[in-house]
């Protein structure tokens, strides 16, 4: 029954019923024009004239010839940013159309209440028509808009026409990207941890021997002549590694999700631009990304990356692996306090530096959740608002 009440709808909605039914009404007014006579009878009949030819046009014109092209004005967008989008329609014939509403396919992925993406075109008499809307507050993440639909009718509405023109545009928004505050006495940002090395290449001189160096290090025959233990000295290299690691907990909330994601981007920004190497982990089934500080293309991979980048698909705090590679110094943005414990033990372990950024809406009572060892390796910070610039530090 259902089924049977769409189809009388849609068949009743259609162009050529509303286009018979409006040849039948012009009808009836030529049928009383010719009966009845006068004046006011024959004005009517002959001012809707006009009406009942626009839409005898309206159903021969190819509407489906005409062209769409739809640009974003931006040539890079972050969550939050308002999208201004242009669409230029183009016909075949210049022949005057009246009322024409374009609606565009906005995704689901991109809607907002203020976003409408409806425009109207009163007359359009050129060749080409260029209109404009804006999307305020777009969403990270990767928007497929489709199809612009073209309604048109009369001024009276008794006729209306929908066609839908192939437009298919991807839009790609990146992750909000904030600047991480660098310390003070109640709120910092992370620590930076420096690996030192040396490059057994660079012999810059001797010196006496301690005993932290090497047995290999030994000048035996600076030592022979001295009578005395000495050690060659090379020169230091201070190597930057670190590994982040993006891990989520089960049914998380979308703010706090998208919250970890813009942390996690702007704190791999911030270590690049510090000269760091970075690892970052945010997937179970993916490889993890590989950039360095000096490759520009790496900054647009790791943007790409977490604008496409689902709940469904980040790794969870629970699937997260620790691995002992003393030259990455570790850190962790979790929306799972649960991880916290077992970053503290491995940190004391290891005595690898282990920061933890906890992403979460409430401030009090964090420690309360779970136990955590005292240890000079590891920090605990609160990420409790889009403010980076302030992070509290909770004392371990």
């Amino acid at each position: 029954m259902k089924r049977y009440l769409r189809f009388l709808f849609r068949f009743m909605r259609s162009g050529f019923v509303q286009f018979c039914l409006t040849v039948f009404l012009f009808a009836c007014m030529f049928t009383f024009a010719m009966f009845q006579g006068g004046f006011t009878s024959w004005f009517i009949f002959y001012a809707f004239s006009p009406v009942v030819a626009y839409i005898f046009f309206l159903m021969v014109y190819p509407l489906r010839s005409i062209k769409a092209e739809r640009q974003i004005c931006e040539t890079r967008l972050s969550a939050g940013d308002t999208a201004h989008v242009h669409i230029k329609l183009t016909k075949r014939w210049v022949l005057p159309l009246l009322l024409i509403t374009i609606r565009d396919g906005l995704p689901d992925s991109a809607r907002s209440p203020e976003a409408r993406g409806k425009a109207v075109i009163l007359l359009w008499i050129k060749r080409s028509a260029v209109v404009t809307y804006s999307i305020p507050n777009m969403k990270r993440g990767e928007h497929l808009m489709k199809d612009i639909q073209l309604d048109v009718g009369d001024p009276f509405g008794f006729f209306q026409r929908t066609i839908r023109l192939n437009c298919r545009t991807v839009l790609l928004v990146f992750p909000k990207i904030r600047p991480l505050g660098k310390g003070s006495t109640r709120e910092s940002s992370f620590p930076v941890h420096p690996v030192t090395d040396f490059d057994m290449t660079r012999f810059s001189g001797v010196r006496a021997y301690q005993p932290s160096d090497r047995l290999a290090w030994l000048d035996w025959k600076s030592t022979a002549r001295t009578n005395q233990l000495v050690t060659k000295q090379f020169e230091t290299v201070r190597e930057l590694h670190a590994s982040v690691v993006l891990a989520t907990g089960v049914n998380e909330s979308d703010p706090i999700f998208e919250r970890s994601i813009s942390f996690t981007a702007s704190l791999v920004l911030t270590l690049l631009n510090d000269g760091y190497t970075v690892l970052l982990t945010y997937s179970a089934e993916k490889s993890p990304l590989f950039l360095q500080s000096h490759a520009a293309h790496d900054t647009g991979k790791l943007l790409q990356t977490l604008a496409q980048l689902t709940e469904k698909e980040a790794i969870k705090a629970e699937d997260v692996r620790f691995f002992n590679d003393r030259k990455n110094i570790g850190f962790i943005v979790s929306t799972d306090l649960k991880i916290a414990g077992r970053a503290s033990e491995f940190a004391a372990l290891s005595r690898m530096p282990q920061t933890l950024f906890y992403i979460t809406e409430a401030a009090q009572g964090i420690l309360k959740k779970t136990a955590l060892k005292a240890s000079s390796y590891f920090s605990l910070y609160l990420v409790t608002d889009n403010q980076f610039d302030k992070l509290l530090k909770a004392g371990v």
